[in-house]
């Protein structure tokens, strides 16, 4: 017999059907990257066979600054984690609670568990992902509700059927989905530089299209990243010139940013191409 369901098609009394525990993990961290970002917060919601849940959230030291950006997104500052256990206090009590779990998360696959993960192996502990099923909510959601061209061309345009591809008219379908999406939500900014950004998750505040560079309340400008992350420009190269001059150097960076700190050193009388002791 099928379940009953309300007016919407949902079945209110339907629940997992699990054969072990299931963690469900959510994490804060210092960045984007979750192969160099560190755990600011870690919380795991244990589910149990029998219904009982258990939730723990604990704030962790990083060892490192805590950037702006990453502070604008979760609200947690260096202040806020000043005296708490780094994540090598909590790993081994960590992955034995989640020795007999399943795993689940939004975006867990992309971001929360290499991050764990990442975090993990830099505490010298092993956790093993053998025999686990990992459920990311955020996958689930994108299968439900289709992310693609078709349905931004209909939630946005209000039309039904997009033009075929080989019509070669997508590029205006495609401006019809961007002007629907500034005019749907007033949050979006209206010009293209700023979108990009938005787009990428780089705040107005930052200095560069990686934002790897912001400007402080005061004008002067700091690293978003890294070790530095905080610290007026000035600062470090007065504290630190050969990071400053590895960032000038480095082709993993963007030649804006590189620009930005060869142009910090030159102002300040250090010459970028030096190698800085």
């Amino acid at each position: 017999m099928a379940q009953p369901t309300d007016s919407d098609g949902i079945e209110p009394e339907r629940e997992l059907s699990l054969q072990r525990p299931l963690a469900v993990i959510d994490t804060e961290s210092t960045g984007l990257n979750p192969e160099t970002a560190r755990i600011v917060r870690i919380s795991v919601l244990r589910l149990e066979l029998d219904g009982r849940k258990n939730l723990r959230s604990e704030l962790v030291d990083p060892g490192v600054p805590i950037p702006a950006g990453a502070t604008a997104v979760h609200g947690i500052t260096d202040n806020d984690v000043a005296g708490q256990p780094p994540f090598r206090a909590y790993a081994r009590a960590l992955a034995q609670a989640l020795e007999d779990c399943d795993l689940a998360g939004f975006a867990i696959e992309r971001f929360h568990l290499p991050l764990l993960l990442a975090e993990f192996r830099r505490a010298d502990v092993e956790f093993s992902m053998e025999n686990r099923s990992v459920v990311d909510v955020m996958s689930i959601y994108h299968r439900l509700e289709p992310r693609d061209f078709e349905a931004a061309y209909r939630q946005y345009t209000g039309h039904d059927v997009p033009p075929d591809r080989a019509s070669g008219n997508r590029s205006e379908a495609t401006l019809e989905i961007l002007l629907g999406q500034l005019r749907s939500r007033r949050e979006l900014p209206d010009e293209p530089h700023r979108l990009a950004r938005w787009a990428r998750g780089v705040p107005e505040s930052a200095a560069d299209e990686d934002g790897r560079f912001t400007h402080l309340d005061s004008g002067e400008l700091a690293f978003n990243f890294g070790k530095h992350a905080g610290e007026k420009v000035t600062s470090v190269i007065e504290s630190d010139p050969s990071y400053v001059a590895w960032v000038a150097s480095n082709d993993s960076f963007s030649a804006e940013s590189r620009k930005i700190a060869a142009d910090a050193l030159s102002d300040a009388g250090y010459e970028p191409s030096a190698r800085l002791n």
